[in-house]
């Protein structure tokens, strides 16, 4: 407990993570305006129980900021020479990075409660009634969910890669540019990528069926959440195997 207390200090002790945070923040209250408030890409908002899922679901949209985190979380301890320190307080690699993982995974619980509350604040506004069903409920626990495996991956690839610049930049052009490539031009190979797959876990079998012909088909949303938790999985395991046997 110890560990993750400093670990915790160490999160929220910088500015860049509060300033990650509330741009997060207003890029999925911004995401939300655009299902909440009439326009020709969402129609009228009518607060029906398809609308109200899309509405939250628009919080995960920050997930490239919610990595970006996690990332800090390790690399900046091999930016600025801590690490060996961090380390000679507890010599277990392992539980180091664990506690890393566990940490990041608070914050992304905190900040999905955060985004929710602050997007249903922004529905309440519009004046409209909010049907609850099965939709929005699933996006109740899709949502930090989504995040707080983002944020475990993020962990082990700042492990993984060490450079903070080298992390950040892979990690962003991946998820911003790369995977979307990928999913256009070759989309039997680009919808089973990490992220591609992270975002089907959000869709609704509504917008699944309305999807036009020749549009790339993701994958089914169940599908999607396997296949992102595998590339968690394994990605954390190599993390935590080779930082017990290399050189800090």
């Amino acid at each position: 407990m110890g560990l993750i207390a400093s670990e915790r200090r160490k999160l929220t002790s910088v500015v860049t993570t509060w300033v990650l945070t509330g741009a997060g923040l207003l890029f999925g209250i911004a995401g939300a305006a655009l299902f909440l408030f009439e326009s020709e890409f969402s129609g009228e908002y009518l607060g029906t129980d398809a609308q109200l899922a899309a509405t939250i679901d628009q919080v995960a949209s920050a997930s490239p900021l919610v990595l970006v985190v996690a990332l800090l979380l390790v690399t900046t301890e091999f930016r600025h020479g801590t690490m060996g320190r961090t380390l000679q307080l507890n010599p277990s690699r392992t539980t180091m990075l664990l506690s890393k993982m566990a940490v990041s995974a608070l914050y992304a619980v905190v900040f999905s409660v955060l985004g929710v509350a602050l997007v249903l604040a922004l529905a309440l506004a519009t004046g409209e009634s909010m049907t609850w069903g099965e939709a929005s409920f699933e996006a109740l626990w899709q949502v930090p969910l989504g995040l707080v495996l983002t944020s475990v991956l993020g962990v082990a690839i700042g492990a993984l890669l060490r450079s903070q610049v080298v992390a950040v930049a892979l990690s962003l052009v991946w998820v911003l540019l790369v995977e979307n490539l990928f999913f256009q031009f070759l989309p039997e190979v680009g919808r089973w990528l990490p992220f591609q797959a992270l975002q089907a876990m959000f869709l609704s079998d509504e917008v699944m069926q309305g999807m036009p012909p020749g549009m790339p088909v993701p994958l089914d949303p169940l599908v999607g959440l396997s296949v992102f938790v595998g590339y968690v999985a394994v990605t954390s395991v190599a993390a935590v195997a080779l930082l017990r046997f290399r050189d800090i």
